[in-house]
């Protein structure tokens, strides 16, 4: 993984440019003389790896660590070079100017030390050098990739109808299990609590039958029902939480942080006891496991079932009830044919290809040495139809020691073929995703957003490096190492890790220094012989570590599902160099220490689940380009984030508190939200005294790339807040937005917004107004206008009269209109909008429904309702971006 972490600091730093002005002297043709340093050095590196991969000489190990340390250090001081730069670049005021002059010793001992640290890095790089040539190590070139990202449209839209392992699985093999499952939890004449056990080895399809069975029964049969992953890494509060919220509806998180165990299982228990529930406790290891959490399943002789997965026969005997143990068959001969052919000869492979005769000929002996094991004949499949040359198909049968594999089990000899035919940026892709804990459902969006905050993702002509790095997804999909767990008509959305796979990534990335988990403070202080330094850490379930001085020059930091603790167990001392760091899962109220102020290289803000609290050291982060807490609650955020000049990205879902309110958005920006919580008024009311505007919501002029827009504010009667907010001018909108949704009483006043819409939002396909954010009496959608809208809602508006001009939104397809009381009647020129497919008219009790008659006999689907509680907002896409 050397070449990867070169590369990875090259697509980090690549782009970054120092200009060569007086007061940085020498450092800008220093720093470039870098980067052409860690180029040549990357020419070096897949010889390296590859003679690694092949067990050749341990002694390069020692190197590669060498190689990685440089890299690293590389990328510290082009950065800081890059902040010094910014700092003086700036025009300053007067007083400005005088407190520069002051500065100016500290400015000279700053660029003094990026000196001397170019110079000492410079020598070991020529060290490094010399090593190469020790070990006879050849330059490669960099064009030699195993494969092309650049791959025809046709041919890729035809590998996206590719179904996902669990579809596959389910059809081939499993059909007695899957029905004999069923029956045994559908077994009327059984009234006691029954522990239904799914026996096998790793990777024999156990979960896959046990969530078709759970997919048939659970809301058909079952009055609660929770799907638990348990794992290695077993937590008996983890656990706990998870069942509680799976299966009580709107369970207050802070509450749950604040019970003990036994608290929380008698909350369960007490909730469970009137109904009829099924529990599938996934990938249980130990009998103890089980011990810990039985108290919360009461047997009440009503029919609840518990589903159990596991690998170890003695965990289903163990459970102090009724009992019914199946043991998961293999698959025979003529079912591991035919999955291994599905998987190896996908429609895209096949198309127009008439020489695959020897290729299925081969196929039988490979698929029949898997042994019967679904996971084994799944991942070769998915490897082989990426090497379609028959040489590879033969070294396949002759090289791989199937004996072992046989005898032992395992199936690392084919995990590790997988593995070494990836490039090394999807190596650490796919290496990175095993940092998530085990049954995670990972969001897209999430995922490719760390990728690219790591630099994994190259620039690939006609790209963007999100776009480059959604392909990244689907080729890990294609070659089975991810499993798709939900996916639109367009794209994926959320991605998984077979358990197996899972621990074989998490024992290659601890060996190769790609990452270092950890479930204890023993383990982020302890060094193991077998494993390089690692510059990520994963953390989970505690913190109770200084992790930065136990393992200094961090570059990324996860944390998933700690608790708070008492005051100063965790820190942020040490972690200066982070360029990502993502809570997940988090427990109570945080109070982030003001040490992040220190971060200034860090890319990567991520907050999930628990409430933060964030200090006002959070604006010296000047090299932040994701701020990402859509899925958290911010009590405060005593910041601009938008006067930090690299963000390009703000996700801010729940602000209780924010301290300023103008604000000018930069012209990096690509998306931005900020949604102002309703609990909090107070402390607006004191800034919005010291505006000497009236406090608005205020664009700047360079935020044109902007595609998604989402403007919520709060009225006075609720909220206290004045009613008076408004918009100064819809023509700052950024003219390239495809959604918008405005709820905000009063922010368009009485002028009628939609003819500056339409004609200024081209491109706009999504448009929600709502909660008399317009107060005027007349709507008028002009001709011509909304040539691309194909969702419009109306919510909440004082309209009288709507007038649809001929050519108007021609390709709208849903329209919704809620709660516009005051409007009688709809525009005739509805008839002629030929693409409408669903009109939804909800508590408009006075509207005429005439024209609502006449589209339905024209065959739109036409939704009428009295209440509001039918109504649904747009919905700005969470991980679409």
């Amino acid at each position: 993984m050397a070449e990867h972490a070169v590369a990875a600091v090259l697509q980090r730093v690549g782009a970054t440019v120092i200009q060569e002005v007086a007061f940085l002297g020498q450092v800008p043709a220093k720093v470039e003389a870098l980067k052409s340093e860690l180029k040549r050095m990357q020419c070096f590196l897949r010889d390296t790896d590859a003679r690694m991969e092949r067990g050749e000489n341990e002694m390069l190990s020692q190197l590669v660590s060498e190689v990685r340390d440089v890299a690293y250090s590389i990328e510290i001081i082009i950065d800081t070079a890059s902040i010094l730069a910014r700092e003086n670049s700036r025009p300053p005021s007067l007083l400005g100017a005088i407190s520069k002059g002051a500065c100016y010793p500290v400015h000279c001992k700053r660029l003094y030390s990026i000196g001397k640290k170019i110079d000492q890095v410079t020598a070991r790089v020529n060290k490094i050098f010399e090593e190469f040539a020790k070990y006879n190590i050849h330059s490669t070139c960099l064009n030699e990739t195993r494969y092309s990202m650049d791959e025809n449209e046709t041919l890729r839209a035809r590998r996206l109808t590719l179904p996902d392992l669990g579809d596959e699985v389910n059809v081939i093999g499993f059909d007695s299990e899957i029905n004999q499952v069923k029956d045994e939890l559908l077994d009327s004449e059984n009234k006691d609590l029954t522990v239904v056990s799914l026996v096998g080895p790793g990777g024999a399809g156990k979960s896959t039958i046990a969530r078709k069975v759970y997919n048939l029964v659970a809301k058909n049969y079952f009055n609660s029902c929770v799907w638990i992953c348990i794992s290695q890494k077993f937590t008996v509060y983890g656990v706990l939480k998870d069942i509680v919220n799976g299966v009580m509806e709107n369970q207050d998180s802070q509450e749950l942080g604040t019970m003990s165990e036994m608290e929380i299982i008698k909350k369960i228990h007490s909730f469970l006891k009137d109904k009829r529930y099924l529990v599938v406790l996934d990938d249980v290891w130990r009998m103890e496991d089980w011990d810990m959490v039985q108290a919360a399943f009461p047997d009440v002789k009503n029919g609840s079932r518990i589903v159990l997965t596991t690998r170890n026969s003695a965990v289903s005997n163990h459970p102090n009830a009724r009992k019914i143990i199946q043991q998961v068959k293999l698959l025979n001969e003529e079912e591991s044919i035919e999955l291994f052919n599905r998987k190896a000869f996908p429609s895209y492979v096949v198309h127009g290809r008439g020489d695959l005769d020897s290729f299925r000929e081969l196929g039988k002996i490979l698929a029949l040495k898997c042994n019967g094991l679904p996971l084994a004949i799944i991942v070769m499949g998915g490897f082989l139809s990426k090497n379609l040359r028959i040489t590879e198909w033969r070294r396949m049968v002759a090289s791989v020691n199937w004996v072992a594999m046989k005898n032992e089990g395992d199936i690392k000899a084919i995990l590790d073929l997988s593995y070494y035919d990836l490039s090394s940026n999807l190596k650490a892709c796919f290496l990175y995703i095993t940092s998530f804990p085990e049954d995670y459902a990972v969001p897209v969006g999430l995922l490719t957003k760390l990728w690219v905050s790591e630099g994994f993702i190259p620039n690939v002509r006609g790209s963007s490096l999100e776009e480059t790095a959604l392909r990244y997804v689907e080729e890990l999909a294609q070659r089975c190492l991810i499993l798709i767990e939900k996916r639109s008509s367009r794209c994926i959305k959320t991605v998984k890790v077979h358990d197996v796979l899972r621990d074989w990534g998490i024992g290659r990335a601890r060996r190769e220094g790609f990452l270092k988990d950890c479930s204890s403070r023993n383990e982020v202080e302890t060094s193991y012989s077998n494993e390089m330094r690692a510059y990520r850490v994963v953390l989970y379930d505690s913190v109770r570590v200084k992790v930065g001085v136990a393992m200094p020059n961090l570059h990324t930091l996860l944390i998933f599902n700690a608790a708070q603790l008492e005051r100063n167990v965790f820190s942020f001392r040490g972690l200066n160099y982070l360029r990502v760091l993502y809570f997940d899962g988090m427990r109570e109220r945080w109070q982030l220490p003001t040490e992040i102020g220190r971060m200034v290289h860090l890319r990567y803000l991520g907050m999930k689940g628990g409430t933060y609290v964030l200090p006002a050291t959070i604006s010296n982060l000047t090299n932040l380009h994701t701020f990402d807490a859509r899925d958290a609650i911010v009590e405060a955020l005593p910041m601009d984030p938008l006067s930090i000049s690299t963000l390009k990205h703000v996700h801010i879902y729940k602000v209780e508190s924010w301290s300023v309110w103008k604000t000018t958005m930069q012209s990096n920006l690509e998306s931005f939200f900020i949604v102002l919580a309703a609990n909090t008024p107070k402390q607006w009311e004191g800034a919005i005294e010291r505006m000497e505007e009236k406090p608005s919501w205020c664009f700047g002029k360079h935020y044109q790339s902007v595609k998604q827009l989402e403007i919520v504010g709060a009225c006075e009667d609720e909220f206290g807040v004045p009613n008076d907010l408004h918009l100064p001018d819809l023509q700052l909108l950024p003219h390239n937005l495809r959604r918008l949704k405005i709820s905000c009483p009063n922010l368009l006043n009485d002028e009628d917004p939609m003819p500056t819409l339409g004609s200024r939002l081209a491109y706009l396909n999504v448009l929600e107004i709502g909660v008399k954010s317009y107060t005027g009496a007349t709507m008028t959608c002009p001709f011509s206008g909304f040539q691309y809208l194909h969702n419009l809602v109306l919510h909440d508006l004082d309209i009288e009269e709507w007038i649809l001009e001929d050519g108007a939104m021609p390709k709208l397809r849903i329209l919704t209109l809620c709660k516009c009381t005051k409007l009688k009647a709809l525009p005739q020129g509805l008839q002629h909008l030929k693409e409408l497919k669903k009109l939804k008219v909800i508590a408009m009790p006075e509207l005429d429904q005439v024209l609502c008659y006449l589209l339905h006999k024209a065959g739109r689907e036409v939704i009428i309702r009295s209440s509001e509680e039918h109504f649904e907002h747009v919905q700005i896409p969470k991980y679409d971006m």
